[in-house]
């Protein structure tokens, strides 16, 4: 009997894939190729990690869609892979995040959501509470009959329930709203669930700084006893949190495609998850899906050539070599190529030509590379001189240093340093006077 006893409790008595970040119709550097491997991304994990594992359900923890107005391709994407997983008898569970969430805080906004409209086709269940008196209204949505329209889901599984309990995104509110969540999620009424997960778009504090909208790890703590699992999306790194008792408590997936260059050796993927009737929660990181491979060869010091010509022919051969050992793993399929990244530093000998450097990007392109990235970093130099300090130039440096530290934090945003001379020069374009019309022209030149 005890036997038949421990058996029973290591039985699953649910598993689910969990996911975030996903950014369906982004097209990174302007490519259709970049736009597609986000679409890949999301078909082959949810293959791999929920067709093929047999899951019992499938969460989207927000941003499935890199912006709110997305195009006509982009939703039949979304439609395509969750017609699979319906197809399947994998449900799937949504809630927006920061790059999709509706235009008005209320339940269905004037134009709509691609959200609501995939849940109207019964494609998922789209969490999205209602605010009653300034307090939190969790209405329930109704197995295979409700997708829209409330803000938790009971998800039968056997004969055990999973309680599914979905946040709208919070911004700067977020840690702030956890208490709220808490409380409402406490007054649902019976019968009690056999394990609850509560779906949040929001970095913890250890990733996301608090003055920026991250969560403190106290803040979280109020969910302890209240659900079993929380299920985090909005930072693109993996990692797990843990509770006051030291167990394993909020889970964050990470983005399925790298959005940037920093994006490419961190720990990121999907959530393979699986909780016995003790509420063991068992997990895994899934990363063997289709992904663009990023090749990030180490830092060139420019001044150990002695032209610029002698720089880009190493720079070359050397990312030949390593395009050429890409390929062959890579079996040279065409939407397998490469992504690299170039990065010159120090200050050279010789005068930089942008003219080169764009050459040097093109002959990399051709060799084997989707797209090349070449930056060239030039390190900061004490210059003692008699001449007069030009006061516009230094300003310049400085606006242009701490806007480049700004976009680098948001990592939809990859070109940096085109980014900030381009607000620097509309700025100056403002401050002289410059017509509306002649800035819009100038801004679409870019």
């Amino acid at each position: 009997m005890n036997n038949l006893s421990s058996i029973e409790s290591n039985q699953p008595i649910c598993s689910f894939l969990h996911l975030g970040d996903i950014h369906l119709g982004y097209r990174q550097y302007k490519l259709m190729e970049r736009e597609k491997d986000f679409y890949r991304s999301l078909r082959d994990i949810c293959r791999v990690g929920a067709i093929e594992k047999k899951v019992d359900f499938v969460l989207i923890a927000g941003d499935l869609f890199n912006v709110r107005a997305i195009s006509p391709q982009t939703y039949n994407e979304a439609v395509f892979v969750f017609s699979e997983l319906k197809k399947a008898g994998i449900p799937v569970i949504a809630i927006e995040g920061n790059h999709d969430f509706k235009e008005t805080g209320n339940f269905s906004s004037l134009r709509g959501s691609w959200f609501e409209a995939l849940a109207q086709n019964e494609l998922i269940y789209f969490l999205y509470p209602e605010y009653k008196d300034s307090e939190i209204a969790l209405k329930p949505l109704i197995f295979n009959q409700k997708f829209l329209g409330g803000g938790y889901l009971d998800l039968p599984i056997g004969s055990k329930t999973i309680r599914i309990i979905g946040s709208k995104w919070q911004g700067f509110n977020a840690g702030k709203s956890l208490e709220m969540f808490a409380e409402s999620i406490k007054q649902i009424p019976s019968p009690p669930a056999d394990f609850s997960v509560f779906m949040f778009h929001a970095g913890g504090e250890d990733y996301l700084p608090v003055s920026r909208g991250g969560v403190s790890n106290a803040d979280f703590q109020c969910l302890n006893g209240v659900v079993d699992y929380v299920a985090l999306g909005h930072i693109h790194e993996h990692y797990v949190i843990k509770n006051e008792a030291g167990q394993d408590f909020i889970f964050n997936p990470g983005s399925t495609e790298a959005n940037s260059m920093a994006e490419i050796d961190i720990k990121r993927g999907g959530l393979l998850v699986s909780v016995n009737s003790e509420k063991k929660i068992n997990y895994e990181l899934l990363t063997n899906y289709k992904q663009r491979k990023f090749i990030k060869l180490p830092d060139f010091k420019a001044n150990k050539f002695p032209t610029q010509l002698h720089l880009n022919e190493f720079i070359l051969e050397r990312t030949k070599s390593e395009l050429l050992l890409a390929n062959e793993l890579l079996s040279n399929l065409e939407d397998n190529k490469p992504i690299v990244q170039i990065n010159i530093i120090g200050q050279a000998d010789f005068v930089r030509s942008n003219e080169e450097l764009n050459n040097l990007k093109q002959s990399i392109e051709e060799v084997g590379a989707l797209y090349c990235q070449v930056k060239w970093d030039l390190e900061t130099q004490v210059i003692v001189t008699d001449q007069k300090i030009n006061i516009q130039d230094c300003r310049y440096e400085i606006e242009r240093q701490i806007l480049e530290g700004i976009i680098g934090n948001d990592s939809s945003i990859d070109a940096s340093e085109e980014f900030a001379e381009l607000m620097i020069r509309t700025k100056d374009s403002i401050l002289k006077g410059v017509e509306d019309r002649e800035l819009l022209e100038a801004l679409e030149q870019h």
